[in-house]
């Protein structure tokens, strides 16, 4: 029986897939095929890890990463967020499924804004993650923390996070037209 006809695998069976630039992701089982993101979510998506990585230049127990990159939040849950900030060093050799959750994951809002509001934000929440960041293209940056990340505040202007001392975005360039 091939995975396809299947409604649920395992996470071997999972890892087993062969290798995509898709996003894939197995939650509990399921395993979720995203579309592709449109331009604009891409070009949100690079500026801000651009901005992440200029701040994490020079710092040698930061690793900022971007999807696709699977990570394993919890046994049957390997997910890919747009993404991510681990307050250590990845190692280059690193194969298969990041086995360690990242302190901050960001989401790009996409069509499917329940999964990136709820399940994501869940199962971001019961790994242990500190902050999830939801960029809306809308114009304004959730950040959502505290026990299983459920307290929020909301910028438009300018975003800090006492996770990345120093680290500020300017809201309004993250989303300016391209010039």
């Amino acid at each position: 029986m091939s995975l396809a006809a299947k409604s649920r695998v395992s996470e071997a069976e999972f890892l087993s897939l062969p290798e995509s630039l898709e996003r894939v992701e197995l939650i509990d089982g399921e395993v979720i095929v995203s579309p592709s993101p449109t331009f604009w979510h891409q070009e949100v998506l690079r500026r801000l890890v651009l901005a992440l990585g200029r701040w994490a230049d020079g710092r040698a127990d930061v690793t900022i990463a971007q999807a696709p990159l699977d990570v394993r939040f919890a046994p049957d849950r390997i997910l890919q967020p747009d993404a991510m900030v681990f307050l250590t060093r990845i190692v280059r050799e690193q194969a298969g499924p990041i086995d360690r959750v990242p302190e901050i994951c960001v989401e790009v809002l996409s069509t499917n804004r329940a999964y990136d509001r709820v399940t994501k934000r869940f199962i971001y929440g019961a790994a242990g993650v500190q902050e999830y960041w939801i960029v809306d293209p809308a114009g304004f940056v959730e950040r959502w923390s505290g026990p299983t990340l459920s307290r929020d505040d909301v910028s438009g202007e300018r975003f800090a996070s006492s996770l990345l001392p120093g680290f500020e975005l300017d809201v309004a360039k993250l989303f300016a037209d391209i010039a």
